[in-house]
């Protein structure tokens, strides 16, 4: 048998055997149901800035830096966010446009631990500084508002423990009159009036009635 005969007759049962199938025009041509979304060439759109942030877990703390200028802002970020997720966050949440952003990681101090004696390394901190747009709307300097005035609870704390410790000194006891002296003038002028009667103070917290029930648990054993 002749080998092009095999072959050509390889070619009509494989032609006979697999059907033809015609793709359909309608198909082909359906819509997508999905709308197109609009070019918008001009708007500033950072590398990776499609990803939606809902419930972030993490926090960024803005540190005051009166040294730097006033399109410069200084950030401590967890490990793990990098350049690009700080464009996306501060544009997509505060509509700040970043140009440069320099970061760099504070290692912790080497402390000696009281308790065992090892030596430990505290964690470490990554601090992110940023370059903001500068001339368009909305990109005006960053200022930092004013310093609160008011006490707050770290000052009266503090005060509190200056005047104990400035009650405590031999010369101060003499001087300073303790805050519960009116109260107790008050009680001596009433006693010498005849307004309260004198008890003991182990009476009013209930050491005669407790010493009584124990004579009679003796008078009756």
């Amino acid at each position: 048998m002749n080998v092009n005969a095999a072959n050509a007759l390889i070619r009509s049962t494989t032609l006979t055997t697999i059907p033809r199938v015609r793709p359909n025009p309608a198909r082909l041509r359906k819509p997508s149901p999905l709308p197109l979304r609009p070019l918008e060439p001009d708007r500033f759109r950072p590398p990776r800035g499609e990803k939606q942030i809902f419930l972030p877990n993490f926090t960024l703390a803005l540190l005051r830096t009166p040294t730097q200028p006033p399109h410069f802002a200084s950030f401590l970020t967890p490990l793990w966010l990098n350049k690009l997720d700080l464009k996306d966050y501060l544009y997509h949440l505060y509509g700040v446009q970043v140009l440069r952003v320099r970061s760099y990681v504070i290692q912790g101090k080497v402390r000696r631990d009281q308790r065992n004696g090892r030596v430990r390394r505290a964690s470490a901190q990554k601090k992110m500084t940023v370059e903001m747009v500068q001339g368009q709307q909305g990109q005006g300097p960053f200022v930092w508002p004013e310093e609160p005035q008011k006490p707050d609870a770290k000052d009266a704390e503090r005060r509190y423990q200056q005047e104990q410790t400035k009650r405590q000194q031999p010369d101060e006891r003499l001087k300073s009159e303790p805050a519960d002296a009116k109260g107790l003038k008050e009680r001596a002028r009433a006693l010498l009036a005849g307004k309260v009667r004198w008890r003991p103070s182990w009476e009013e917290h209930g050491g005669a009635t407790a010493m009584a029930m124990g004579r009679e648990g003796q008078a009756g054993g």
